[in-house]
């Protein structure tokens, strides 16, 4: 019994640690723009925003997956904000954060 626990133990301190190298491998940008569109039903806002230089992105108008519908909560079209995400790839990019701005 007492191996049996040691093993579970280990086991999830390795699942632990692996998962944190996982994360630890995502960056995470800021951007700034103006809101074009907010879709909370969908996890969605589109931002026309600043160039991304970080990623080579140029200034456009992009679409971004959102981190749960609570961080739309007051964010309206036409408010200037600053956006958190991580962009696992240049096609599913992921906000975690929006915040306006008097900008």
């Amino acid at each position: 019994m007492k191996a049996s626990l040691t093993r579970i133990a280990a086991v999830a301190a390795f699942s632990l640690i692996a998962v944190s190298a996982a994360h630890a491998d995502i960056n995470t940008y800021r951007t700034h723009g103006t809101v074009q569109q907010v879709d909370a039903s969908n996890h969605k806002i589109t931002l026309s925003q600043d160039a991304v230089t970080e990623l080579g992105w140029p200034a456009r108008t992009i679409t971004y997956n959102v981190d749960g519908s609570n961080i739309l909560t007051g964010i309206k079209a036409g408010q200037k904000v600053d956006a958190t995400f991580t962009a696992e790839s240049a096609y599913q990019p992921s906000v975690h954060f929006v915040t306006p701005t008097a900008y």
